[in-house]
């Protein structure tokens, strides 16, 4: 049974029998993983971790051979995260990056893009900054990471070029131009300020994506968007996004 070390993000935990604790973490060598933690809640003090929800974390942990559940034999905490836990509109946005998180990578298979991205989000939700915004461009830039970006370069349908008008169309997951929308009743007219704010924002730094002003107009259909096109493609519809949409 091999031992190893890594930092890893909680994603969730939950008791487990009367001592235990089962936590499911995405690592950043690792990819997603689940450990038991035996005793924890018997004596906390066993690990030098809370293992508070959205806290990074060095873990050391027997790898398990067949049942996928490895043994934590240690937690150590690395950044807490507090100031996110201090707000309830930071820890609705934070938990909604945890649900993509835990619905949409791999099990076990390394990302250390996302690992690196996601831990950028939370810093910067920590830090003060705008939680709405942050989430939006984790979105944006996760998309990209993993390979299911809307396609914004031409129509969805016919493959021309966009000149004027555009309609996105969530069935399709992309553009569709004026006169493919006449026949689809799933497309929905968008700004092209909407189209060069996701570019923007895909192709910038954190800063300078943060930095970019949008309207409110621009801001709802990156919502429709970002999180129908989530949902339709990737068959998930997470429970935080209620909690989200609430406090937005």
């Amino acid at each position: 049974m091999a031992i190893l070390k890594t930092e890893a993000l909680i994603l969730k935990t939950f008791d487990f029998r009367e001592t235990s604790m089962i936590a499911h973490f995405f690592s950043k060598d690792y990819g997603r993983i689940d450990g038991i933690l035996k005793g924890i809640r018997k004596d906390p003090k066993k690990f030098a971790s809370r293992l508070e929800p959205f806290s990074t974390n060095e873990i050391v942990f027997y790898q398990a051979r067949s049942s996928g559940l490895h043994l934590i034999s240690q937690c150590d905490l690395i950044e807490n995260f507090n100031h996110i836990r201090a707000e309830l509109k930071s820890i609705a946005f934070s938990s909604y990056l945890i649900d993509l998180l835990g619905h949409l990578m791999p099990h076990e298979e390394k990302n250390e893009q996302v690992y690196t991205l996601a831990n950028a989000a939370l810093r910067h939700m920590n830090s003060g900054a705008d939680t709405e915004k942050v989430v939006r461009v984790f979105i944006i830039k996760f998309l990209k990471i993993i390979g299911f970006r809307p396609r914004l370069d031409s129509c969805s349908i016919c493959d021309k070029n966009i000149a004027a008008m555009a309609f996105f169309n969530i069935k399709r997951g992309g553009l569709v131009c004026p006169l493919c929308a006449r026949v689809d009743n799933h497309s929905a007219g968008v700004f092209k300020g909407t189209i060069a704010s996701i570019l923007h924002m895909e192709q910038s730094g954190w800063q300078d994506a943060l930095r970019l002003g949008l309207t409110g107009k621009i801001k709802e259909e990156l919502n429709y968007i970002l999180h129908n096109f989530i949902e339709f493609h990737l068959q998930i519809k997470p429970k935080s996004r209620e909690f989200m949409e609430l406090l937005s």
